[in-house]
């Protein structure tokens, strides 16, 4: 068992990444204002679906997607993956600035955060930031259950934070999409 980090940038938002994407994500990417939030909103739902495809060995327009709240019902809550006959990996998402990432592990608390730090009110507390927001989505387990993983974004000026399974074994397997991220 081995957590799986896909990490991309805005410049690989296209609209043609749309078709992939349910109509649920679709209306949410479209509703949003800024240009910036709609691209970071595509690039990350776009490379769930690839990610999680790839996993289960199926195609990212087949991969579904609930994002129901638990606290009010609304379209927007964490991701989880609906899978039929073989068991659904455990995804988070994040993005900031230019960079979107994307956390998998086949069960078990997962919970991912990228910080672009000039956006920190505190940039010497970003470790500190990610960490906090990785552990929430993770679903705020014991420290003795989790590892907290310390990841290299491919960009300078950004800090990140993957918690996953503290019985996973190795380094986290990284992957670039579509392509490597040039600094």
């Amino acid at each position: 068992m081995i957590l799986e980090i896909w990490w991309s940038s805005l410049a690989a938002a296209d609209r043609d990444l749309l078709g992939m994407l349910d109509a649920g994500e679709r209306a949410r990417v479209e509703s949003l204002e800024r240009s910036a939030d709609r691209g970071r909103s595509l690039i990350s739902a776009a490379m769930l679906r690839v990610a999680v495809g790839s996993y289960l060995g199926i195609a990212p327009a087949e991969v579904v997607v609930d994002r129901t709240c638990a606290e009010c019902g609304g379209p927007h809550g964490a991701p989880r993956i609906v899978s039929h006959g073989t068991p659904a990996p455990s995804v988070s998402v994040s993005h900031s600035g230019l960079l979107a990432v994307v956390a998998l592990v086949p069960r078990g608390p997962v919970g991912v955060d990228v910080q672009r730090l000039g956006d920190l009110a505190d940039p010497a507390d970003g470790h500190g930031w990610a960490t906090r927001e990785a552990m929430f989505k993770a679903g705020t387990p014991e420290r003795g259950d989790v590892v907290v993983h310390e990841l290299r974004p491919p960009l300078p000026g950004y800090v990140a934070v993957a918690v996953a399974p503290a019985e996973l074994e190795g380094a986290p397997r990284i992957t670039h999409w579509p392509r490597p991220i040039p600094a």
